[in-house]
């Protein structure tokens, strides 16, 4: 894993392009795959994901409203939502939104974050059923 998750510089200017691309679409096409073990676990729907991304799109408009600071806790609180919903998401949706949620320490990360999950969103169309 790079030293930065988000981007490829340390003044965080200029973001992965593959998470805008290749890394998006394997995660979309991952996330189409049902599990079986430790517990049975469904393939993501495009509402479940859209449901998330949605959640997030809010606290993105929160955080232009006011500041990252005082929305970075209802941010990392995205974490207990995903927990919630452990039985009915696939286990690499989990790790991706733990392990990207847990990297968001600035407002450039987070906007970074909302970029290859918008990517991720814009890739599952073509590999995750309606609901």
């Amino acid at each position: 894993m790079p030293e930065n998750y988000f981007f490829t510089d340390s003044d965080q200017e200029i973001i992965r392009e593959e998470l805008l691309d290749q890394e998006a679409k394997k995660l979309a096409k991952s996330f189409a795959e049902r599990e079986f073990q430790p517990i049975r676990r469904e393939a993501l729907s495009q509402t479940q994901l859209r449901r998330f991304f949605n959640d997030l799109r809010n606290l993105e408009k929160r955080v232009d409203q006011s500041s990252f600071e005082k929305v970075k806790p209802l941010i990392k609180m995205v974490k207990s939502k995903v927990a919630y919903s452990r039985e009915k998401i696939p286990s690499k949706f989990e790790d991706f939104m733990n392990k990207c949620i847990s990297e968001i320490q600035s407002e450039k990360e987070f906007r970074a974050f909302m970029l290859h999950f918008e990517a991720v969103v814009g890739f599952s169309k073509e590999y995750l059923k309606k609901n």
